[in-house]
């Protein structure tokens, strides 16, 4: 069975007129928890249902676990891979785990991305992020990009990376970012 909107992200922002960013991302609301929110409450007795969240033992995924519990009562949520008593294993342990266990992790992580979310286009993603979708799918990159300039055609100056000079925060599109990395690339070569 398959849970879905039907939407991509960059549709989500047209529809809610706001840019997702490295903050807030009204495309995992709208794409991820209402559909899945929607099916638990058809489907899933909250008594008998324990929700499995597979965040990591990381400081900053543990952190995220009160809000995360909080937000999916009544269903009971447990985090296997923080458990108390148990050795943190990295990212790359886990990931070995997995192959160990014949389940193949997504290419993206051999490729040097940290997730593997919206195929290396998440607007969760820094700038470090995006120059790696820039250099290995410029195609996903080019999407993005085009998808940023029609959201700031429509609704104003937004981009979904920033940056700050003389401690004054500034959009910075991903056509910025391009023209510069190739300008970069180009002075290096």
């Amino acid at each position: 069975m398959r849970v879905a909107d039907g939407r991509d992200p960059f549709q989500v922002f047209h529809d809610e007129k706001f840019l997702g960013n490295s903050r807030f991302t009204p495309c995992t609301r709208v794409l991820k928890i209402i559909p899945c929110l929607r099916w638990l409450t058809e489907n899933a007795d909250p008594e008998q249902t324990t929700l499995y969240i597979g965040i990591d033992a990381s400081t900053h995924d543990r952190r995220r676990i009160p809000p995360i519990a909080t937000n999916w009562r009544p269903w009971r949520t447990a985090f296997p891979l923080c458990e108390e008593g148990e050795p943190a294993l990295t990212k790359e342990e886990l990931l070995d785990e997995a192959r160990r266990m014949g389940i193949e992790p997504p290419r993206l992580y051999e490729m040097g991305y940290t997730h593997n979310n919206c195929g290396g286009a998440c607007v969760r993603a820094g700038k470090a992020q995006w120059i790696l979708t820039l250099k290995t799918f410029p195609e996903r990159y080019a999407m993005a990009e085009a998808q940023e300039e029609e959201f700031r055609r429509k609704n104003g100056d937004y981009a979904i990376l920033k940056e700050q000079r003389n401690r004054v925060v500034y959009p910075l599109t991903l056509r910025e970012l391009r023209e510069r990395e190739q300008a970069r690339q180009g002075a290096n070569s």
